[in-house]
């Protein structure tokens, strides 16, 4: 690009400055791009009037990069569009498009193992989309249908694939990598699984003053809806996610991922999972040790710092004494500071990031964790839940707000705010958690619709009566 630009570098960066007004005028949404293109202009603008003397080469050719990066990004979002509007009126086919999210779990990963059986038996055909190399390579090692997580190897079948899903199944804001593929699946119907029952404000709930707002913000709360189903594990729960998505249809038919709680997992659930953390939980358990599995939630504010404030270490020499066995399991967004607090943190032992931990779960006697929504699904094995939230007034003054205290009024276990209220819970060894086994059994009875096990096939039903609809007038309702 640099050999373009023969002439000077005050004329050059005229021209990046009309080129970069003519982006504008497009009405794309590429404002964080813009912006930061902008600002490199005006500092080489200041750098020019300082120094009396016509940019460096240098810094034309940043300013250059960036400016490549934005049209690049303007065309893609221009395609995005137009493929956007090709899906709407692309007849449909029976094909369901399961999305995977970071990591290879979660209700995505259940629904589409669920799936595939009845989908053979209804000749329909069920895809998955990944999000990683990992993800791709465990759906190809079932010999199941999988998109490319490369978008560079997708080819004219993938597109036509994707155009023609009648059904497309996520269980967390559609965001995959591919930057195609939200816009090749919107005229599927949309059924939303979600990731857990939340005492947190999310979606529509979690707004941010405008000041805050960005591109990826404004992402997020377009992925919040319209979804055609929104599944759930009970009706007490609508009201809360109707005001956080916007979504046609409630289905309060219970979470895939809960099924494998309740039975043994086969050796397609333990894709995705962590082996050795899951072999550890078994040996102690057979040793008769306890296994005390602590998943909070992460952070917005001192992320990969605030679980050392709380006294990890401390709480991990506590329970080696005791000799129990702690697994630590970081949530996703948290994970990439796994290697810095295992240096700092050598006593606890850390579930291998982004893997699937619902195997490992009914290997677990004890449940440590604060606001997450494992706490809940954990109900279904009713055994010891103890709450630990050593940040609350920080948590909830610069991460989230909780949006209904009234749900844990009975709470799953003891409240603890530091270590020593810690400690001396879990040296009680209450083995049957009787203490609050009433609480537990209220809180399953409010929030599971469904203790059954059989999610699972609820789910196929529905997606099967989707694709019916979508697909009796051979084209999309939308």
């Amino acid at each position: 690009m640099l050999s373009e630009i023969e002439a000077s570098s005050t004329e050059t960066t005229s021209v990046l400055e009309q080129r970069l007004e003519g982006l504008e005028h497009m009405g794309i949404q590429v404002c964080g791009a813009i912006e930061n293109l902008a600002e490199s202009l005006v500092k080489i603008q200041e750098q020019v009037t300082a120094r009396g003397e016509p940019a460096g080469a240098a810094d034309l050719a940043s300013l250059t990069a960036r400016l490549q990066q934005l049209e690049m990004q303007t065309r893609r979002l221009a395609a995005c569009d137009d493929l956007a509007r090709t899906s709407r009126f692309h007849p449909k086919r029976p094909a369901v498009v399961f999305v995977g999210t970071t990591y290879f779990g979660c209700n995505a990963k259940y629904g589409w193992l669920g799936f595939r059986g009845a989908a053979r038996e209804a000749g329909v055909d069920c895809w998955f989309l990944p999000q990683t190399e990992a993800q791709e390579q465990a759906v190809r090692s079932l010999n199941e249908n999988c998109f490319p997580v490369d978008p560079n190897q997708w080819q004219p079948a993938h597109v036509s694939t994707a155009l023609s899903a009648a059904v497309v199944v996520t269980c967390d804001h559609l965001l995959n990598p591919n930057p195609y593929a939200a816009a090749l699946l919107a005229g599927a119907r949309h059924v939303q699984l979600w990731h857990g029952i939340s005492i947190k404000e999310i979606g529509l709930g979690n707004l941010r003053p405008l000041r805050e707002m960005n591109p990826h913000m404004a992402r997020i709360m377009a992925t919040c809806g319209p979804f055609r189903q929104f599944v759930g594990t009970s009706s007490s729960q609508e009201p809360e996610f109707r005001r956080w998505f916007g979504l046609d249809h409630y289905a309060p038919i219970g979470y895939p991922r809960n099924d494998v709680l309740l039975r043994e997992p086969s050796v397609a659930d333990l894709l995705g999972v962590d082996l050795a953390a899951l072999d550890l939980a078994r040996d102690a358990r057979r040793a008769g040790h306890r296994v005390v599995l602590y998943a909070p939630t992460f952070r917005d504010a001192h992320r990969g710092v605030w679980i050392i404030d709380a006294g990890l270490e401390r709480l991990a020499a506590d329970l080696k004494r005791l000799g129990d066995t702690l697994l630590v399991a970081m949530h996703p967004v948290e994970a990439q500071y796994i290697p810095q607090l295992q240096a700092a943190v050598p006593s606890a032992r850390f579930v291998t990031p982004r893997t699937d931990l619902y195997p490992l779960m009914r290997e677990v006697d004890v449940l440590l964790t604060d606001y997450s929504s494992i706490m809940f699904d954990y109900l279904l094995l009713d055994r010891p839940v103890v709450l630990f939230r050593p940040d609350h007034s920080d948590y909830v003054q610069r991460s989230r707000q909780l949006y209904d205290e009234k749900l844990l009024e009975a709470k799953p276990g003891p409240l603890t705010t530091n270590l020593n209220q810690l400690g001396k819970v879990l040296r009680q060894r209450d083995a049957q958690g009787a203490a609050h086994a009433d609480e537990r059994r209220a809180l399953r009875q409010r929030l599971f619709d469904h203790i059954d096990g059989s999610a699972s096939e609820r789910l196929n039903a529905l997606l099967l009566d989707e694709i019916r609809l979508a697909t009796a007038a051979g084209r999309p309702s939308c």
